[in-house]
């Protein structure tokens, strides 16, 4: 929540949330995924428009954290590819805005371009 406040403010750098899947080009993955949780989140990442990236955040989105169970998901790369990693638990604000220019650069680098008129 300290990124979308006024003192990080993540609209500057054109970053607006969004509540459907379908007008999204990136997500955040944060907090412990179950295997339950892991197809729902699947479905959400093939509903977003291509193209997409998400991004990992925190210990137990990255590695299943402290849980290791029967029932949690290690790392949540086993079921979505992953662009960036924001390590922390909890991660700080500073960490998620450079986790985000990480991806903008990462996208900026690209060689692929989605369409023949760009």
């Amino acid at each position: 929540m300290a990124v979308y406040a006024s003192h990080n403010d993540l609209d500057r750098m054109g970053i607006i949330p969004r509540g459907s899947p379908r007008q999204s080009d990136f997500m955040f993955v944060a907090g412990t995924v179950t295997k339950k949780m892991s197809e729902i989140v699947r479905r959400v990442y093939d509903q977003m428009p291509e193209p997409r990236y998400v991004i990992s955040v925190g210990s137990c989105a990255n590695s299943g954290g402290i849980f290791n169970t029967y029932s949690t998901v290690q790392g949540c790369d086993t079921f979505l590819p992953i662009d960036v990693y924001i390590p922390g638990c909890p991660p700080r604000p500073e960490a998620f805005i450079d986790g985000i220019i990480r991806l903008q650069e990462k996208i900026r680098h690209e060689q692929f371009r989605w369409s023949r008129w760009r």
